[in-house]
């Protein structure tokens, strides 16, 4: 008689992570429990006995996280951090967004274009140019709609001005239509969806030589009608980016060449310095904390790094207190931030 077959139970993962914040650095991703204070390091590389190579950036989407680097496309299980699947064939990977129909779109600068990812094929099944020559990074999703930014180089004398607009379906078909670009600022660095577009560009800025700066700007544009709905200089402010806002997206917050700034997102755009720290990262999260010893209230906890003096050190700034309140220290510089 035949012996039956044997049967090889699927490794079993530890549910070590899940909500929290995560870190990634040159090294790696790092978890942070905000509950219980502790820092886990290197979970990509622990769980899954690999490296990640250039990491660039993360992002969430469902129950999933989803982690780029120059060259893969990752899927990672939050609460055991283990990549259920990854996609090569990057060349300069930079942001990934989800854009409807089991598809992800990955920004690929080395190649000026968009990559359209597969999840069920877990492959790249499109292909879609940004223009020629030029480098896409930030993405966002609105509706049936993604909205991709042209940075620019480090060269001050070859910059970008352009947001480029795709259509992602019509009605219940799948699509991955170029529908134009808009033409903003100089040098665009970040793109946010608040039911128009906001996009914040860099100016130019020149350390070796400051003559040659130029001011920041901000730019909102209309989803649908692809409209320059306003702009604005923004006086004073050189290298803007990495724009985000708080919960009810009252304010949106900003680095720039001498510190974390803020707007009110409903007046007029008068940019205020909340931190005179220089910084390359920046994340906003809803938190309690204790004003005094027998009460709890809840404020905007800002994070970011030191780009100047410690790169590799998060910094946690309590808004209602005008204060830092803790520190975070990493084994790698800090590239990016994600609270799932």
């Amino acid at each position: 008689m035949a012996c039956p077959n044997e049967s090889i139970d699927p490794p079993v993962y530890n549910k070590d992570y899940g909500d929290g914040l995560y870190i990634l650095t040159e090294n790696g991703v790092n978890f942070y429990d905000l509950s219980k204070d502790t820092l886990k390091e290197d979970i990509f590389t622990t769980v899954n006995s690999s490296s990640l190579i250039n990491p660039s950036s993360m992002n969430t989407y469902g129950n999933k996280i989803y982690l780029v680097t120059a060259n893969t496309f990752y899927s990672v299980d939050p609460e055991t951090f283990y990549s259920e699947f990854s996609v090569g064939g990057f060349t300069n990977a930079q942001q990934s967004e989800y854009a409807k129909f089991n598809r992800f779109y990955v920004t690929d600068k080395g190649e000026s274009e968009i990559k359209v990812i597969d999840v069920n094929l877990r492959d790249i099944s499109a292909h879609i140019k940004t223009g020629e020559s030029v480098n896409p990074t930030g993405i966002v999703v609105n509706w049936g709609r993604s909205f991709v930014i042209n940075s620019g180089s480090d060269d001050i004398t070859d910059y970008d001005s352009t947001l480029v607009a795709v259509d992602l379906k019509d009605g219940v078909i799948p699509l991955n239509d170029f529908v134009g670009n808009v033409i903003i600022g100089k040098n665009p660095s970040s793109v946010f969806n608040d039911g128009n577009i906001v996009v914040l560009c860099r100016g130019i800025y020149d350390e070796t030589n400051p003559a040659n700066n130029e001011e920041s700007s901000y730019h909102r544009i209309g989803s649908g009608s692809l409209n320059v709905l306003s702009s604005s200089t923004l006086s004073n402010v050189y290298n803007a980016d990495n724009l985000c806002a708080n919960s009810s997206i009252s304010k949106f917050y900003f680095t720039t060449s001498d510190g974390v700034y803020q707007i009110n997102t409903s007046g007029g755009l008068n940019p205020s310095q909340v931190i005179p720290m220089v910084s390359d990262v920046l994340l906003t999260n809803v938190e309690q904390y204790n004003p005094t010893d027998t009460t709890t209230s809840y404020t905007n906890m800002l994070y970011l790094n030191d780009a100047l003096n410690n790169p590799n050190t998060l910094y946690k700034y309590n808004e209602s207190l005008s204060l830092f309140v803790d520190t975070i220290q990493l084994n790698a510089d800090i590239i990016d931030l994600l609270i799932y």
